[in-house]
């Protein structure tokens, strides 16, 4: 099964396709082909995206619309989409910049996103939606 999945077979039957989190972990960039294309490629592009708009964000060089720089990140997901991040963010917190909050949407109930939107000052909150699809 994990040789299967470091291949780019269809291992999830359920939707038909394959299970490319494991492209994400790739640092050797064994190419990873799927129906017949290497998807390692795309997915560097991407990481590498990912990380300038990262360093931009917590330089304070990206800034909001209204040209305030972000101090609130606001991540919406649902089951995995909502544990990982949480996981990731309390496992990194000793190393993470302090003046940057983060807050997790997880409930479609629009409860919860009205309690998050009282603490934070929009002009300097970026809004994740997260999927893992």
């Amino acid at each position: 099964f994990v040789k299967a999945m470091f291949d780019g077979q269809r291992v999830n039957s359920t939707e038909n396709r394959a299970v490319l989190h494991v492209a994400l972990r790739n640092r050797s960039n064994r190419p990873i082909i799927v129906d017949g294309k290497d998807v390692m490629t795309d997915v560097n592009n991407v990481l590498a995206q990912m990380k300038d708009f990262t360093e931009k964000v917590r330089s304070g060089e990206w800034k909001g619309q209204t040209g305030k720089s972000i101090s609130n990140i606001v991540n919406i997901g649902i089951g995995g989409s909502d544990l990982g991040p949480v996981m990731v963010t309390e496992a990194l917190k000793p190393f993470s910049k302090r003046d940057m909050h983060c807050f997790f949407v997880s409930n479609v109930d629009g409860t919860h996103m009205a309690e998050v939107l009282k603490q934070v000052n929009l002009e300097e909150t970026i809004f994740i939606i997260a999927s893992k699809t």
